[in-house]
């Protein structure tokens, strides 16, 4: 697998990872408890930390694949007309595109100002909170850029005379 393909696996790769120490924290949490009435403190919030980190790389990885949440409709009313259709996909794909630019804006500003404050995790003191918001910045402007990545390939097909 070459270094291009690699980066475009690393959503997927922090997804699976993420969700494997998931469930092994779980899954110990459960065993511990039922076998020696005894729960590690810190695993719940690791395992929501860690769920909210899959969630944001999901959505990036929604955008290199296509598949993110967008309206589409009108699009599929225009279906017998391609470059209608098409059209609809790419303003939609635009929208989807600078809202989560903005939306990195709008987290970037909240987890600093958590950063500032010093703000800790309650069950994890050494876990600083910005970390659970640095996911949001990350898997939004990495929505953002998957959607023109995936845009950037789509014209350069279409200019080469390729299939999309």
């Amino acid at each position: 697998m070459n270094t291009q393909a690699l980066h475009n696996q690393i959503e997927r790769f922090i997804v699976i990872v993420l969700f494997i120490l998931m469930t092994v924290i779980t899954a110990m949490t459960v065993f511990t408890r039922f076998f020696f009435n005894f729960t590690l403190s810190w695993a719940e919030q690791m395992a929501r930390v860690m769920l909210v980190w899959m969630s944001f790389a999901g959505i990036s990885w929604a955008g290199s694949i296509n598949v993110h949440m967008r309206v589409t409709a009108v699009s599929l009313l225009t279906k017998k007309h391609p470059w209608i259709f098409e059209a609809f996909l790419v303003f939609g794909d635009v929208v989807t595109a600078l809202y989560s630019f903005y939306l990195t804006y709008r987290i970037f500003l909240f987890m600093n100002m958590v950063r500032i404050q010093g703000q800790v995790m309650s069950a994890i003191p050494w876990m600083p909170k910005w970390i659970m918001y640095l996911a949001g910045v990350l898997g939004m402007l990495g929505l953002g850029l998957r959607i023109i990545q995936r845009r950037y390939h789509w014209a350069r097909a279409i200019r080469l005379g390729g299939s999309v």
